[in-house]
């Protein structure tokens, strides 16, 4: 059994895989919590327990993390209770996966690298464009394997969450398509005002990457990729498990 990290900036999610890449199980646990190995082993314990998943069965770990502070502590975790040396997503083991263009800075997240690992596993002949809908937007470009570039703008709850906590009289909302634009009380001009500068935004970034590609493939993860996607007519694809599946790969191929 193959047990898989993604550590975001929100949730840390560990996923469990049999050999043939099914995903057993996954859970999510809030990244803000202040932990140790044991701890984290404690939580893991308590969850798999509940799921009937035997953790004696771990004997290969893979974490892909952008909380660079974590990492120590799920190396020792891999180390005290897997016996196992775990295999962090970089892009020096991917190098010939994913190149980059000679002027690209090469801090490419690991969330962003296992993303288009599998993202070109599925539809290797395709120009790819990919929209992760995480605690920040993020979208890559590829094409023939070369990473055109990409671009990071706040995510949907981040932004939603920033209005809330730096205003003293704004409610907090949720992302949802509004009855209509003239929004009538503070709530329903909060949110037309996210939902519709999201919503053209993306179609903009859409429009401008679509200048420089020929017959783009647009594909959406993460949180909120369903609610968009199904709004947005140039998004081919919403893949929830994109990230996931990706973290399979990537302990197929390269560890």
């Amino acid at each position: 059994m193959i047990l898989a990290f993604d550590i975001g900036n929100t949730h840390i999610v560990p996923v469990f895989f049999d050999e043939y890449g099914n995903i057993i199980e996954s859970f999510r646990i809030p990244t803000n919590l202040i932990m140790t190995e044991d701890t984290l082993f404690g939580i893991l314990k308590s969850l798999t327990e509940y799921k009937n998943i035997n953790l004696n069965e771990v004997h290969k770990v893979i974490i892909s993390s952008v909380v660079p502070h974590m990492n120590e502590i799920f190396a020792y975790l891999s180390q005290k209770y897997f016996n196992a040396t775990p295999v962090f997503v970089t892009l020096n083991k991917i190098k010939d996966e994913i190149i980059l263009m000679p002027d690209t800075e090469r801090g490419l997240g690991a969330d962003r690298i296992i993303d288009i690992l599998q993202a070109k596993v599925l539809f290797p002949d395709k120009e790819l464009i990919i929209i992760d809908f995480g605690t920040a937007t993020t979208f890559d470009v590829i094409k023939d394997s070369v990473y055109l570039g990409g671009c990071i703008l706040p995510g949907i709850e981040l932004s939603i969450e920033a209005l809330f906590k730096n205003t003293a009289k704004l409610p907090k909302v949720y992302f949802q398509e509004p009855s209509t634009i003239f929004g009538k009380n503070t709530i329903n001009q909060i949110n037309a005002g996210i939902y519709y500068s999201n919503i053209g935004g993306i179609k903009e970034i859409l429009s401008q990457y679509k200048k420089g590609l020929q017959t783009p493939f647009v594909i959406a993860t993460g949180g909120q990729g369903k609610n968009i996607s199904e709004v947005i007519e140039d998004i081919d694809v919403y893949l929830p498990d994109l990230s996931m599946n990706g973290l399979y790969t990537f302990a197929k191929k390269f560890s």
